[in-house]
C-alpha cells in the first residue's frame, strides 16, 4: 500500500504489485473508531476477502470526500485516479479507465470487443445493466464491435465532463507506455498466435519474442486511431472509415456496426432487506428470481456455502457461455464521492481476440460471445439514501470454465459479510487455485454516527490496483 499526493489530493494505492516493481508495504491507517452499527441487513454489504493489500478508513460529513477506483491493469486504475481529481464523477472514470486498458490490456478490452456494467444513479436512486455485448456477427465468429458505444453510453448518463478528456489519456499512453504484469502475462501465453499475425508480431514480438514487463510499447496506429475517436466520437466507429475498415476485416455486414446500440436495462437483484445486490441483467438470463431461490433455500447452510449456491444459481441463470468455454476478461469499479457506482467487465471473446490485427488500424479483431461468463459486475446499494455499499467485478481467466467470474464474486465475497467480520483484515476465504479473479470495494455505514468504512481489496492473481482518491467536497 502506498500513499501519495496528486494535484494536492490525498490518493492511497493498494495492489499486490502495482503491475510493475515490487511489491511496497505501509501499515494501513486505523479506524477511529470500533463502534460499529450496522443497518439492519446492511451488513450483507460484501466484505472484500482478497489477498493483495486493503485501504480502511472512516469519515464523518464535512471531512475530505472520498473516492474509491480499482481495476484489473495498474496504470489504468491511476487514470481514473487523475479524471477523479480533475473533478470527474464515477461515469468520467470508468469511461478514462476502458478507454486506456484499450491500449494497456489489448489482451482483453478493446474498440472491436464490448462488456457489460451494473450501474448506480445515486440521485435517481436507480441501478440498471448496460449491456455492450460483443456478440457473434461475422465470418467465423467475429464480434460486433460494442466497446465505444457502450462506453460512451455510460460516460454520457453518469459522467460530467467531455467526451475527449475520457479518451486522450488512451491517446497519450499509445504512444509509448510500459507493459504491465497483467500484460507481459498474457503476451507470453499469446505469444505463438500473435506471431502468425505480421501486424501484431511487429506490434507485440518486435524481436521475435512477447515484450516483456517494463519494455515500451509502442501503437501509433492505435493512437491514431483513438485520435479520431477522440475528435469524432463514436461516429468514428458507427458510421465512418474506421468503422468499415472493421467490417471489413470481420466480414460484417457495415449497416450492423452502424445500427448497433447498446442496451440499458434492469438487474438481476437479490433483496436483501433494506438493500440489494445487483448483477447484470441480460436477455440471456432472467429476471432475478433463480437468484432470490436459490438465496433463501440456501439459507441454513454455512456462509461459504450459501455464496456457492448462490454463485452456481447466477450461472445457471445464462450469464455462462452457452459452448462451456469462458473467454478471459478484465473489470474495473468505482464508488465517488456522491456514492455513484460503476462495476464493469470486458472481453475481446479470446486472448488479443482473433490475434489478427485490422489493417491501418492498431485495433486487434474480436470474437463474438453469447453470454456474460468472461465476468461478473455486480453492485451493492441502498435506494433509500442513495448509497453504494458495495462494487465488484470479477473476471475468468479463459480457462476456468463457465461460471468461473460469477463464483469468484461470490464465493470469494459473501462469506465474510456473512460472518460479519467487516473490520478484519482482508483474507482469503476460497483457495487460491479457486477460479476466476476478484477485485472489489465494500464499504458499511453506521446509521447513529455516519460514518463510512471501505476496503479496496485488488486481486493479486490479476495483477490489479485500488485506489482510494480524496478530494475537497
Amino acid at each position: 500500500m502506498t500513499e501519495t499526493s496528486l494535484l494536492g489530493l490525498r490518493t492511497v494505492t493498494s495492489s499486490a504489485h502495482r503491475g510493475t516493481g515490487q511489491p511496497v508495504k505501509m501499515p494501513v491507517r486505523a479506524p477511529h473508531s470500533t463502534r460499529r452499527i450496522w443497518q439492519g441487513l446492511g451488513a450483507i454489504a460484501i466484505a472484500a476477502s482478497l489477498v493483495g493489500g486493503c485501504v480502511n478508513t472512516k469519515y464523518r460529513t464535512g471531512a475530505p470526500a472520498q473516492n474509491y477506483i480499482a481495476a484489473d491493469e495498474p496504470r489504468a486504475a491511476e487514470i481514473g485516479r487523475d479524471i477523479i481529481a480533475q473533478g470527474g464523477k464515477a461515469g468520467d472514470a470508468a469511461a478514462a479507465m476502458a478507454m486506456a486498458m484499450t491500449v494497456t490490456l489489448p489482451s482483453r478490452v478493446g474498440l472491436t470487443g464490448g462488456g457489460v456494467c451494473v450501474v448506480f444513479d445515486a440521485a435517481k436512486k436507480e441501478t440498471r445493466t448496460l449491456d455492450f455485448l460483443p456478440r457473434p456477427a461475422g465470418t467465423g465468429g467475429a464480434a460486433l464491435p460494442g466497446f465505444l458505444r457502450g462506453v460512451y453510453a455510460l460516460q454520457a448518463a453518469n459522467g460530467a465532463m467531455r467526451w475527449e478528456q475520457a479518451v486522450v489519456p488512451a491517446e497519450q499512453l499509445a504512444r509509448s507506455t510500459p507493459v504491465s504484469r497483467a500484460l507481459a502475462r498474457d503476451l507470453a501465453d499469446s505469444a505463438a498466435r500473435l506471431s502468425a499475425d505480421p501486424e501484431a508480431r511487429r506490434v507485440f514480438l518486435p524481436t521475435g519474442a512477447p515484450l516483456a514487463e517494463g519494455a515500451l510499447l509502442s501503437q501509433p496506429e492505435l493512437a491514431a486511431t483513438l485520435s479520431q475517436v477522440r475528435r469524432s466520437g463514436i461516429a468514428a466507429m458507427y458510421g465512418g472509415p474506421l468503422g468499415g475498415a472493421v467490417a471489413q476485416a470481420a466480414a460484417i455486414d457495415p449497416a450492423t456496426v452502424r445500427g448497433f446500440q447498446p442496451r440499458w436495462t434492469g438487474t438481476a437483484a437479490v433483496p436483501l432487506g433494506i438493500v440489494s445486490m445487483h448483477f447484470a441483467q441480460l436477455p440471456e438470463t432472467n429476471n432475478g428470481t433463480a437468484l432470490t431461490a436459490a438465496w433463501n433455500a440456501a439459507a441454513d447452510l454455512p456462509s461459504d456455502q450459501r455464496a456457492a449456491r448462490v454463485a452456481q444459481a447466477l450461472g445457471a441463470t445464462g450469464n455462462g457461455v452457452s459452448n462451456g468455454a469462458s473467454a478471459p476478461g478484465a473489470g474495473l469499479v468505482v464508488i465517488d464521492h456522491e456514492e455513484n457506482g460503476v462495476a464493469c467487465s470486458f472481453t475481446m471473446g479470446a486472448p488479443f481476440g482473433s490475434g489478427r490485427m485490422v489493417p491501418g488500424t492498431g485495433l486487434l479483431a474480436a470474437r463474438g460471445v453469447d453470454g456474460a461468463g468472461f465476468g461478473a459486475p455486480g453492485l451493492l446499494t441502498n435506494a433509500i439514501v442513495g448509497r453504494t455499499q458495495f462494487a465488484g467485478a470479477a473476471s475468468a481467466a479463459g480457462n476456468d470454465g463457465p461460471a468461473a467470474a460469477p463464483a469468484a464474486l461470490l464465493t470469494a465475497a459473501l462469506p465474510a459479510a456473512l460472518d460479519k467480520e467487516p473490520g478484519a483484515a482482508i483474507r482469503v476465504s476460497r483457495a487460491a487455485s479457486g477460479p476466476g479473479r476478484a477485485t472489489f470495494v465494500t464499504c458499511q455505514t453506521s446509521i447513529e454516527s455516519g460514518w463510512k468504512e471501505c476496503q479496496i481489496a485488488a486481486d493479486p492473481r490479476a495483477h490489479a490496483l485500488g485506489i482510494l482518491v480524496e478530494t475537497e467536497r
